[in-house]
């Protein structure tokens, strides 16, 4: 059984199901937002050069700050076709994506720009602003969201101790499934830093060869030696 941890992914869900491949979800973290996210109608309001997006939760509440502003026009840089669709679904696709699904891709890639906010969560790391300003950009990061781990029910923690395969996005996902077991199955992983982190916990790891949700399906059957 493959276990999907991150509770928002219906679509690779479904992919696997159509593939034979008895799947299940379970959100090991949840997103609380942050006194940052009341802050950002305003500044999308005054006008920035670009605005860099790296996760669908911070996607969600860029659309939201978006519509509270009234919808000023915006140039929006995203990470991960995940994120792409939140915008686009939304109304706002991106204006720019890198070739691959990494922060740190998508500063070397960026567009010629002045001034980027980046909206980003309390975990996200440095390598967007450092990879910027290294290249002279002007970033202001906003904070606008925080990740915690939730409480699971017991048939949640059943799950886990049922995967075959756990399919991790996120550092802080590996983290919170590490604390709920002892357990290690093989971890499919999204991209190099979630890699790393399940790599230190003990997980066996398959990384995904091409950050993204596309790349992460072929490292679950790639786990799962299909």
């Amino acid at each position: 059984m493959v276990l999907l941890t991150r509770g928002k992914d219906k679509a690779l869900l479904e992919k696997l199901a159509a593939l034979g491949v008895e799947a299940a979800e379970v959100a090991l973290l949840e997103q609380v937002d942050l006194p940052g996210l009341a802050r950002l109608p305003g500044l999308l309001r005054e006008g920035v050069d670009w605005v860099a997006v790296t996760s669908k939760e911070g996607a969600g509440r860029l659309l939201w700050a978006w519509e509270e502003a009234g919808r000023p026009p915006l140039k929006v840089a995203a990470v991960g076709e995940g994120t792409a669709g939140v915008l686009a679904a939304g109304g706002l696709p991106p204006a720019f994506l890198p070739p691959r699904a990494t922060a740190q891709d998508l500063a070397l890639a960026f567009p010629p720009a002045q001034r980027v906010l980046f909206v980003a969560g309390d975990l996200a790391g440095g390598d967007l602003e450092e990879g910027l300003r290294v290249r002279g950009v002007r970033v202001e990061r906003l904070t606008v969201y925080a990740t915690r781990a939730r409480a699971l029910g017991e048939e949640e923690v059943a799950l886990l101790a049922r995967a075959q395969v756990a399919a991790f996005f996120s550092p802080s996902g590996v983290r919170a499934f590490a604390r709920w077991t002892e357990r290690r199955p093989k971890a499919a992983c999204i991209g190099p830093v979630t890699a790393r982190e399940a790599g230190a916990l003990g997980f066996p790891v398959v990384e995904a060869e091409n950050p993204g949700l596309e790349g992460l399906l072929r490292a679950i059957l790639q786990a799962l030696g299909t």
